[in-house]
């Protein structure tokens, strides 16, 4: 990102300047004598003249010292009498100034707490102070770079991107994040995570995304296609609507997990799959507990399942052997014998 400064007096008045080309389409008489447009286009220049007032940019002193010209010239056309122009100057432009600082004042500091408020959203956190020095500088646009390991083998790189509107307010733009991994030093991953567009992840799923699995977002699930980029250098998007047919509360049903039993582990369980996570799970297998890792796979409608070194294990595997309708039956099984059970020592379970 290029954060060269640039002559923002300059890019202010070049709004004005599409602005009254926009009018001019709209309205077929003179807009060049028109009060009504001057009186405001006055008004937003004085706005620049405060706003740059301290500028050190000799290229952006030097247009304040034009449209300073401009300004008086407008007066004169809006305000002939020299006694009112006198009297604008001395009372009436101190107070406006005064008004425009105010303004200004409130306005950056609602929008410092917005970009503070998104970059936290989007799980940065320690950059306040960063983020704040690079607010007063008011430069058009800037980066902040973010680094850390996820864990021992890979580390994350973050650079976030903010820039000026046409109103000059900042704005959070997103973030390239790239995936090393110290084992494969040349297997690197980055994306750019624009906030406009479908696909707005926080840190965890951006990792997650690169990581090759799919989240959960507003009901569709998203994945990096990680063999195929587009021009920019970032990957392709595959989605999966709802009408694809992936139902992950479905295929989790059908695996003996000791977290279906507790209704807080399981929405707890769905929400990490959802955000992209690998999860550790519980599989009960002939009355025994065994450790798994499970992730969601919409593409092909199941639940990926990994052993304790991180290895693809089939489902049949996972089970020992046996198929989803014997472990079915052996729940109904279970869940008979525990309401008989219950039935014969009095507990009624509500």
């Amino acid at each position: 990102m290029d954060n060269q400064p640039s002559n923002r007096v300059e890019m202010e008045m070049s709004r004005w300047r599409l602005r009254e080309e926009r009018f001019g389409k709209l309205f077929s008489f003179d807009l060049s004598s028109n009060k009504a447009l001057l009186r405001e286009k006055l008004h937003d220049y004085q706005r620049i003249a405060v706003t740059y007032k301290g500028t050190q940019n000799p290229d952006e002193r030097f247009a304040l010292q034009v449209l300073k010209q401009e300004r008086r010239l407008m007066e004169k056309q809006l305000y002939p009498n020299f006694l009112l122009r006198l009297l604008r100057r001395v009372i009436v432009e101190p107070l406006r100034e005064q008004v425009f600082i105010t303004q200004q004042v409130r306005q950056v500091q609602e929008n410092g707490q917005s970009l503070h408020d998104q970059v936290q959203r989007a799980g940065f956190t320690g950059l306040t102070a960063s983020l704040d020095e690079q607010l007063k500088k008011g430069q058009q646009q800037f980066s902040i770079p973010v680094s850390y390991y996820v864990n021992e083998k890979e580390r994350l790189e973050h650079q976030l991107f903010f820039a000026k509107n046409q109103s000059g307010q900042y704005r959070f733009e997103g973030f390239k994040t790239s995936l090393f991994n110290e084992s494969k030093p040349d297997e690197s991953r980055q994306h750019y995570f624009t906030l406009s567009s479908g696909l707005s992840p926080d840190t965890t799923e951006a990792y997650n995304l690169l990581s090759g699995r799919a989240i959960n977002n507003d009901g569709k699930w998203m994945q990096l296609d990680l063999n195929d980029k587009d021009a920019q250098g970032n990957y392709r998007i595959k989605e999966f609507h709802s009408n694809y047919g992936y139902d992950l509360e479905r295929e989790l049903k059908q695996l003996p997990l000791k977290e279906l039993g507790d209704p807080i582990q399981e929405e707890k369980l769905k929400d990490i799959l959802k955000s992209g996570g690998r999860q550790s799970v519980c599989f009960i297998k002939d009355g025994k507990e065994h450790r798994y890792y499970i992730e969601a796979n919409p593409q092909f409608k199941s639940v990926n399942i990994y052993d304790e070194h991180s290895r693809k294990v089939s489902i049949a595997t996972a089970m020992g052997g046996k198929t989803i309708e014997a472990v079915k039956l052996a729940q109904k099984i279970n869940e008979g014998q525990d309401e008989s059970q219950s039935k014969r020592t009095g507990l009624r379970v509500i």
